[in-house]
């Protein structure tokens, strides 16, 4: 069982109600179809930019419940404008130990 978190953009959080996220995962379509289980953890936001406390959670998440995956939902690399902290993000995700998956659904 591969557990995964979902970071979404603080912004697109006020109108988004994550459904696509969430049954992408549930259902293991788009972004989500290569696992073979898939425990879909939780869903954060970045908490704002630059996205320092969407990292601070990330850290948890990873040290305290195991999460081996973050995704970066659709609205940080799709919407206009791209979330500018995306790349940078990634990169310290990638340092706690965790791979990073850019989406979550289509």
């Amino acid at each position: 069982m591969t557990k995964v978190a979902i970071l979404r953009c603080d912004s697109a959080a006020k109108t988004c109600p994550a459904v696509g996220c969430v049954t992408a995962a549930l259902n293991k379509k788009d972004t989500f179809k290569d696992y073979d289980n898939v425990e879909l953890v939780t869903i954060i936001t970045c908490g704002g930019c630059p996205g320092r406390l969407g990292l601070n959670q990330i850290k948890q998440l990873i040290e305290k419940h195991g999460v081996e995956v973050v995704h970066f939902a659709t609205c940080m690399s799709a919407l206009k404008p791209k979330c500018i902290y995306a790349e940078e993000l990634k990169e310290e995700v990638e340092k706690m130990g965790a791979k990073v998956v850019i989406g979550s659904h289509f």
